[in-house]
């Protein structure tokens, strides 16, 4: 029985299309083998045989892609690359003002700490990173808003935006009963009956409780109409602590915007690809003003795709699938 909702996914789509699918050794689920009109593909979840283990790698660290990516004329934010609080971090801490600390060399935002104005903020950022790698980057703090970009194939397939969750009041109800509206919106099943990446928002939440405080208000009082109270403060969290709400904005995304999305996959060579853009306007270029990419992930999520992408935004696995047998 196949557990990871990636490969549930991938497998219900491949049967509708009429592709054999199934684990390539029985009861493990790292490989899927794929085979469509005589052609046998192996697969890791988005990971293909089209991808070198190079690209992977180079993917992983943060600062060679970085530096790829800056050889490519691309907007990067400024960064630099320390195993410990010294003399060099706390300069560029004071240069910058406001900073992110993250792990080298690993994937989604474990032990990634936003929002550092403050030394003492940013030596235990860096003990919290330290945790997961030896080195740590700490980087500018860029404005804006999350945008994950969907690249296959040199396409850009559609956009998502991640905004730390809000509520907007109707006069009526509650704050917490406007949250846990909020929490059935978001966590929308898909038909293998998975969710996708917004993690609920607890009442009991120690974060959420003064977030509210320092703003006057508590779970029990009814939201004004039309008044908009966002849940999460993003000075010095850790950004797996932060609840998102997701939000398809595929058609406002510039082209400038999106071809740099593709260069950027380009750069390291990554045929399918998630690229992390934080911007203050997904519609106009991006510049040193506007915003900057952030990462590019060799092994991007497409469950929140498949999940919130709408209207007439392209099926994300059919397209995966579609690209994976192109000769």
């Amino acid at each position: 029985m196949v557990k990871n909702t990636h490969n549930k996914l991938i497998l219900n789509k491949a049967r509708e299309m009429g592709i054999v699918c199934k684990p390539l050794i029985p009861g493990c689920e790292d490989f899927i083998e794929l085979s469509y009109q005589g052609k046998n593909i192996i697969i890791n979840k988005t990971r293909t045989h089209k991808m070198s283990l190079m690209a992977g790698l180079l993917a992983k660290n943060k600062d060679a892609s970085n530096l790829l990516l800056r050889r490519r004329g691309l907007p990067v934010p400024d960064y630099i690359v320390v195993s410990e609080t010294n003399e060099e971090a706390k300069l560029f801490l004071k240069a910058y003002g406001l900073v992110i600390v993250k792990p080298l060399d690993t994937s989604r935002s474990l032990g990634v700490t936003l929002g550092i104005r403050k030394e003492d903020e940013l030596v235990h950022a860096i003990k919290t990173a330290c945790l997961y790698s030896e080195k740590v980057m700490i980087q500018k703090y860029v404005e804006g808003t999350d945008y994950r970009v969907l690249v296959i194939a040199g396409k850009v397939i559609g956009v998502l935006e991640y905004r730390p969750a809000f509520i907007e009041g109707d006069g009526r109800s509650t704050i917490e009963q406007l949250i846990h509206e909020l929490n059935v919106d978001q966590l929308r099943r898909n038909s293998v009956g998975e969710t996708g990446s917004f993690q609920t928002i607890k009442l009991e939440s120690q974060h959420l409780l003064m977030h509210l405080k320092g703003q006057g208000k508590a779970v029990a009082d009814i939201l004004e109409q039309g008044n908009r109270l966002e849940l999460f403060s993003t000075g010095n969290i850790l950004a797996d602590e932060i609840s998102e709400i997701v939000m398809d904005q595929s058609a406002l995304i510039c082209r400038f915007n999106a071809n740099i999305a593709i260069e950027a996959a380009n750069a390291l060579n990554i045929d399918v690809a998630g690229i992390d853009i934080r911007c203050k306007d997904i519609t106009l270029p991006l510049d040193e003003a506007n915003g900057a990419i952030l990462e590019v992930n060799a092994l991007p999520d497409m469950i929140d795709p498949h999940l919130f992408f709408q209207g007439s935004s392209p099926d994300v696995f059919e397209i995966y699938l579609q690209y994976l047998f192109e000769e």
